[in-house]
């Protein structure tokens, strides 16, 4: 599903932590992975999710068709049940992602080999195999609940997942957090004080309106 490009150009234009409290205030909880290692480069777009497991001797999902059916536009989330073993990617698996059109991946397992692709990972902890059990299907990566769907926007800052629903009103909010954030540290600049900045009370905000209110 394409992202419309007026909530792409809102959602480039602010920070992954104006992003994660607009999320906060909705009620969202674990909307961001932790503990994953950023990639060159930066991603927007809707989550394709994967789990894997470690293999065992059962028969295995078929990965090669499950990446034939990743649309254009994704960002592609595996949850790698937080083994820390590689993805079983390579060279020729991770160059077809980018053919395919995908425009990141986000995992927690271990990425040894160059991705060529903007890409969030674990470091390697362990070694072994991984065995491709599910697509699109919630998954847990990093820690974080990662819906099918999900608007997923990763900078070398943090990674965020807004669901569908609500990102339109999460991407506004963040875009006027954002706006507020800036005024405060221009009026701190200029020698304010604190007081009534952080939080900014009814006067802060009824100045910021008067301030910055577009004619």
């Amino acid at each position: 599903m394409a992202i419309d490009p007026t909530l792409r150009d809102a959602l480039s234009a602010v920070t992954s932590a104006s992003l994660a409290r607009a999320l906060t205030r909705a009620g969202v909880k674990a909307f961001s992975p932790r503990g994953l290692s950023a990639g060159s480069g930066t991603a927007i777009g809707t989550a394709y999710t994967l789990r894997m497991i470690p293999a065992r001797d059962d028969a295995a999902g078929d990965l090669a068709t499950a990446i034939e059916a990743i649309p254009e536009g994704a960002v592609v989330v595996i949850d790698a049940a937080g083994s820390g073993l590689a993805l079983p990617f390579g060279s020729i698996l991770s160059a077809r992602l980018a053919q395919r059109g995908a425009v990141g991946l986000v995992t927690d397992a271990a990425l040894p080999e160059p991705v060529g692709l903007p890409h969030w990972s674990a470091p390697q902890g362990a070694t072994g195999a991984l065995a491709l059990v599910a697509t699109q299907q919630p998954v847990s990566c990093g820690g974080a609940a990662i819906h099918p769907g999900d608007i997923i926007v990763c900078t070398e800052a943090g990674i965020v997942a807004l669901p569908a629903a609500i990102a339109e009103r999460v991407a506004l909010e963040a875009v006027e957090q954002q706006r507020l954030d800036l005024w405060i540290q221009r009026e701190v600049e200029r020698g304010e004080s604190l007081a009534g900045l952080l939080p900014p009370d009814a006067a802060a905000l009824e100045r910021f309106q008067t301030e910055t209110k577009t004619a």
